[in-house]
């Protein structure tokens, strides 16, 4: 696993110096702050990948550099861990997004805000998003600032917001979000369903149907039988 720098820019985590983490946990902890896994362009535009590599002798194999094309040039991203800024600190998650009751790094902090014990807490906004571009659009500011994970779901996009909230009494379950009560209700409400479509009710439950015939069931074992046998 690659231990990348911890920085709180891409200036600072280009130093050979800069401490280094493999885990956001670990980072975290040497930081005294939660961080996150910024990917950020280099400034530098190369004509050839030979130039890219003289300028990044480490470009290849380590995990931290990654070289791409972009506008007619090679460019290099440079990945490392970044202090997050601080949370929005609210009741709900709609709260966190539109009008929070201030913004804190710490639990300590959230606290005096919600005036009892605070969590962080990472919740999914319901909408869907078809592509990165329109998603960025409405989210650009919270994803780059470590506040929002770009999550795959259903074959789109959506986003989960990181935010603190009241924490839950002791020896108590934390309450299902919304977007998590919607997800199990979804869930209750599908259908059980196999990996495969279900076979006919007159083939067993080791044998198949012929490729060439389906008319012969075939067995794991020996030879096959015609339907209704």
């Amino acid at each position: 696993m690659t231990a990348f720098p911890i920085a709180q820019n891409l200036a600072e985590a280009l130093k050979a110096d800069a401490p280094r983490a493999r885990t956001a946990e670990e980072a975290g902890e040497r930081a005294g702050q939660p961080v996150f896994l910024a990917v950020e362009e280099a400034a530098a535009a190369f004509d050839t990948p030979a130039a890219a590599e003289e300028a990044f002798p480490d470009l290849y194999g380590g995990g931290q550099f990654e070289m791409y094309w972009r506008d007619e040039a090679w460019r290099v991203g440079v990945r490392y861990w970044r202090p997050a800024a601080p949370a929005p600190v609210a009741r709900t998650l709609d709260q966190a997004v539109h009008k929070p009751l201030g913004r804190a790094r710490t639990p300590d902090d959230a606290r005096a805000l919600l005036g009892q014990p605070a969590e962080r807490t990472s919740e999914l906004i319901p909408q869907l998003y078809s592509t990165r571009k329109s998603l960025m659009k409405r989210w650009r500011k919270y994803v780059e600032t470590g506040l929002a994970e770009i999550i795959d779901r259903e074959g789109k996009m959506a986003v989960a917001i990181s935010y603190w909230r009241p924490a839950p009494p002791p020896n108590a379950m934390a309450p299902l979000t919304p977007s998590e009560r919607h997800e199990l209700a979804e869930r209750v409400a599908a259908p059980l369903k196999g990996p495969e479509p279900q076979s006919p009710m007159d083939v067993g439950l080791f044998e198949r149907p012929a490729p060439e015939n389906p008319d012969i069931v075939l067995a794991e074992e020996g030879d096959g039988r015609v339907r209704g046998e």
